[in-house]
């Protein structure tokens, strides 16, 4: 009932942002292009929503120009040559594919891009329009999303931070990166970044918490479980104060408790340690310190051009998924371009670019998901077509969609199924099409696009070594170690050249990119491996984070030059994290703690990964 409530809620905020869009475009004379117009803009929303209001409008001020240029050149050039109109949207998937190279937030920035470029192209092929049209929809898209991103968020434009700290403090997976995201595309709060220097810290001293109590005598491992359950409690009750939007008057102070007996010296101090830390959140929260935290803001584009830089190597995961999108897309453009005016190309080419993931099992799902839903729909939709006469088509079109919406993210399965109703059924019945030749058609034309998805969602690049999870997590333990040195010798004031700066950082990412996303064909990790595999890869992305942060740092801040170094050693197995050193400055602070938060998550994970 949860899943229906909010597929409900999703087609409700998706009829208005495409009837508003659509609207627009008709009151503005788009005649014809006004469908891709609301479509555009429905893809747009999906990219640039989630977020805090002012990340969101920010990355939307970017995204836009990338919109109108997919949605329109490959159209505008379909007018004077198909090739040249293939080429260049083989050139935004390409970049659209690249995309989440810079992380989750980016996966459905890439999606929106694709998605909005493949249909603006796809669209072309039912009919011409004139040229300031197909300039006009996705711009008008675009400026509908931006009012409505303002109007949604006005209210409460940082509660979408506020809720990814919170849900850091509680652990949930995946979080913790969420969280520290979210805040630098936000602009930082003091108490923010308190909140989310301890939390990190917290939850990755939690993990190796509970990885001892497995390895404790009986009296003791009931004793610590104890304590961490006390502690969970008050920090799930100081993550509901900082998801609030003012302070709760009834919040209660922290009430420490203490282990019934004594524990191992390390583990003593980690629980110390972990007390001190809600102490830290329940101050932040209770101050609330609204002044803009002293972040240099050019860290952000900094952070995004180094990834970008380790994702532009022949050994980089993402730029093969890339090239393998590009290369299935062509295809199937070039299979669109011998069959011009058919309305079906649309379901075909949005089909092919859907199925082809970064990961080929993720691949496999999908197909799967559309082959299933396909038959399905085409079952149900040819007892429709016995029983009821063909001018029902659209009244069960339309039923369908409202029936399927709802389940597009809880039951894939049966929303792809419902738009086989919609994409035959509207067709035959608006454009006077033979219904049974345009489902047998449809049925054709998404094993097609299947066939396209799953041959370049698994095909490996040449030259390309498929190395097994521990040597992959080996190879960026070694490489954020050579960081981590360098960036120390930096901080002493030693002398480095700035090619060694640029190599050190794309060779970093890049051994991370490669970590989190295998190369086609290689065995799936077990459940426990890939919850290890996660949390690693939360920890190495952070220490590159922080490492770009100390680099910025210079020689302005020697006392976290040995800091440094120790967390180089301690990617080594069995070497503690470092104390961050006294007198930081509240910048500092933030950093020693995040580099402590994420070599433990490393540390934590590590067990599983070298095996």
């Amino acid at each position: 009932m949860k899943a229906l409530a909010q597929g409900a809620g999703m087609l409700v905020v998706i009829v208005i942002v495409v009837g508003s869009a659509a609207g627009v475009g008709a009151v503005l004379g788009l005649g014809g292009v006004t469908i891709l117009a609301g479509l555009t803009a429905l893809f747009c929303f999906i990219a640039a929503n989630g977020g805090p209001l002012r990340a969101d409008l920010k990355l939307l001020a970017a995204f836009a120009p990338a919109v109108i240029i997919g949605g329109a050149l490959p159209r505008l050039l379909g007018e004077v040559s198909h090739i040249a109109a293939i080429a260049a949207l083989v050139v935004v998937v390409f970049v659209a594919a690249l995309l989440p190279v810079f992380g989750t937030r980016f996966v459905t920035v890439g999606l929106g891009l694709g998605m909005a470029s493949v249909f603006g192209y796809g669209y072309q092929l039912t009919g011409g329009t004139s040229g300031w049209q197909i300039i006009a929809a996705p711009a008008i898209a675009v400026a509908v999303v931006i009012i409505l991103r303002m109007l949604m968020g006005a209210s409460d434009p940082d509660k979408p931070t506020r809720v990814a700290l919170a849900a850091a403090l509680t652990g949930t997976t995946g979080a913790a990166e969420r969280a520290a995201r979210v805040w630098l595309a936000d602009r930082p709060r003091v108490w923010q970044s308190r909140v989310l220097s301890a939390g990190a810290r917290f939850g990755a001293t939690m993990g190796v918490l509970k990885g001892r109590l497995q390895a404790l005598p009986a009296e003791q491992s009931a004793a610590l479980g104890e304590v961490i359950q006390a502690a969970n409690d008050q920090m799930a009750t100081l993550a509901e104060a900082v998801k609030a939007k003012s302070t709760p008057d009834d919040l209660p102070p922290v009430e420490r408790k203490p282990p019934k007996v004594a524990l191992p010296g390390a583990t003593e101090r980690l629980v110390d340690d972990l007390w001190r830390l809600i102490d830290t959140v329940h101050d932040a929260v209770t101050t609330r310190d609204r002044s803009t935290s002293n972040f240099p803001r050019h860290f952000v584009r900094q952070a995004l051009r180094r990834e970008l830089e380790g994702a532009f190597s022949w050994r980089s995961a993402q730029l093969r998924h890339a090239i393998r999108c590009a290369l299935g897309m062509t295809i199937a453009l070039t299979i669109a371009a011998f069959r011009p005016g058919d309305p079906l190309t649309v379901s075909f080419l949005m089909t092919t670019f859907a199925i082809m993931q970064p990961e080929w099992r993720d691949t496999l799902d999908k197909a799967w998901q559309r082959v299933g839903g396909a038959l399905a729909g085409a079952a149900a939709l040819a007892l429709v077509l016995w029983l009821l006469p063909q001018s029902a088509l659209m009244p069960v079109a339309l039923v369908a969609l409202l029936i399927g919406f709802p389940f597009m993210q809880a039951q894939p399965m049966l929303f792809n199924g419902c738009m086989v109703f919609l994409s035959v059924g509207l067709n035959a019945s608006t454009k006077h099409l033979d219904p049974v030749s345009t489902l047998i058609e449809y049925v054709l034309l998404m094993a097609g696009a299947v066939a396209i998805g799953l041959l370049f969602g698994f095909l490996a690049v040449p030259g390309v070594p498929r190395p097994p999870l521990s040597a992959r997590f080996a190879d960026a333990t070694t490489e954020l170690q050579r960081l981590l040195r360098m960036v120390s010798n930096l901080l002493r004031g030693d002398e480095v050249l700035g090619r060694t700066v640029g190599v050190r950082f794309r060779d970093a990412a890049r051994a991370h990119q490669n970590l989190v996303a295998p190369a086609p064909g290689s065995k799936a990790p077990a459940t426990d491996q890939q919850e290890a595999l996660d949390e690693a890869g939360e920890g190495l992305r952070g220490l590159a984070a922080s490492s770009l942060a100390l680099f910025r740092l210079g020689n302005t801040a020697p006392a976290l030059a040995d800091f440094t170094a120790d967390a180089a050693r301690a990617l080594d197995d069995g070497v503690e994290p470092p104390r961050p050193p006294a007198d930081l400055d509240d910048e500092q602070r933030l950093i020693a703690d995040m580099v402590v938060a994420d070599l433990l998550r490393v540390q934590h994970a590590r067990p599983q990964l070298v095996r």
